[in-house]
């Protein structure tokens, strides 16, 4: 059975990197050539690894045709610094070099008050856990040996044998007398009593004004789709672009409501999935506000002169409905204005009548 302690061979990284590296929005494999190369340098008292081939890398289930490229993304980003003429890749402990991002809503303030609190809560979760573990025990008396060497372990590793464990200065204030949280546990029922009165709950991170607006849009495409929606990709930068250029959260908003409820699906599961189908009624709207705040008109859509010529579709002519050219000539002459003059009978004109006459006796006699 597995059983660490704290004397055995151990990692030593700070509680600042630690907690950035756990913040910024690493993918699963970047994490793991991340955890590799902190084993296999800092793990073993060097400042870098230098590794045999890229198979090394499948001890942690990255496969060996994409771990050039991770390398690549990971120092043009400033994480590690690669010499791969050398095959050595030495790990950039300077965060503030890092160009890779935080994760949504990561947030150091959010990590120190959880620190802070972990500090005030050491006597109390220790005492609680202790207790908890021995009504278990004596629950089901047949309870696996693995689960008192883990009570065992948890006792010895609790504080590390350190006054300050957790790296915070706030760790050294006075902690409150156990009896005074007024904890009370039933053995009977394992029924747990809440009267400890601390960290009852978390007090949420106060957001930005950039994060708050995010909210809003992402809250408002929920309500409009009626599932899950969050920004990803550019959608925050543009939002963030179409603020600068002087729009407001409530123009986007009723962008968002304007574009839904224009739109015209083609089939029946064609709907909108993205804010940036929205985003041109939002600058539309913010280019007609701006027009009317220097006194103008907002221009209307230019009227086409001609109309648009029709394509083939499927090398299929489209019809289209035309009178003869001889109808079409009379009309533009009676729309001018044109007199005509009345025509003559046949039996005004002597040579016409004669000759009229010639074929009817052809025609009587068979020629």
């Amino acid at each position: 059975m597995a059983s660490p302690q704290p004397t055995d061979a151990h990692l030593r990284i700070a509680h600042s990197l630690w907690e950035e590296i756990t913040m910024r929005d690493f993918s699963k494999r970047q994490r793991s050539v991340i955890d590799l190369l902190l084993r296999l340098s800092w793990g073993c008292g060097k400042k870098a690894w230098m590794y045999d081939s890229y198979a090394d890398f499948e001890a942690v289930g990255v496969y060996r045709n994409v771990v050039s490229e991770e390398l690549q993304h990971m120092e043009g980003n400033r994480i590690i610094k690669w010499f791969p003429e050398f095959r050595i890749i030495m790990f950039n402990k300077n965060f503030e070099e890092w160009t890779i991002p935080r994760k949504k809503k990561a947030s150091s303030e959010h990590m120190k008050r959880l620190v802070n609190n972990s500090l005030q809560n050491i006597e109390v979760t220790n005492v609680l856990l202790s207790t908890l573990l021995q009504n278990i025990d004596q629950s089901n008396k047949t309870l696996s040996g693995s689960m008192k060497n883990m009570t065992d372990d948890n006792e010895k590793y609790d504080g590390d044998n350190s006054p300050n464990p957790c790296g915070s200065k706030d760790g050294e204030m006075p902690k409150e007398s156990l009896l005074n949280k007024s904890i009370k546990i039933s053995s009977s029922t394992n029924e747990i009593h809440s009267a400890i009165g601390i960290n009852d709950t978390i007090v949420e991170e106060d957001l930005n004004e950039a994060e708050m607006i995010c909210q809003r849009v992402e809250e408002k495409m929920i309500t409009r789709t009626g599932q899950m929606y969050y920004l990803k990709n550019e959608e925050p930068l543009k939002i963030q672009t179409f603020l600068a250029s002087g729009g407001t959260p409530d123009l986007l908003l009723a962008a968002i409501d304007e574009a839904f409820d224009q739109y015209q699906p083609r089939y029946p599961s064609d709907k909108i999935t993205s804010v940036n189908y929205c985003l041109p009624f939002a600058w539309k709207k913010l280019e007609r506000s701006k027009a009317v705040a220097n006194g103008k008109n907002a221009e209307p859509m230019p009227v086409r002169s001609q109309p648009q010529q029709k394509t083939r579709r499927n090398n299929v002519v489209p019809m289209m409905d035309k009178l003869p050219q001889t109808v079409q000539w009379q009309m533009e002459q009676e729309k001018n204005g044109t007199q005509f003059e009345r025509g003559k009978h046949i039996s005004e004109d002597p040579e016409l009548a004669a000759l009229y006459a010639n074929l009817k006796r052809d025609k009587a006699a068979g020629k």
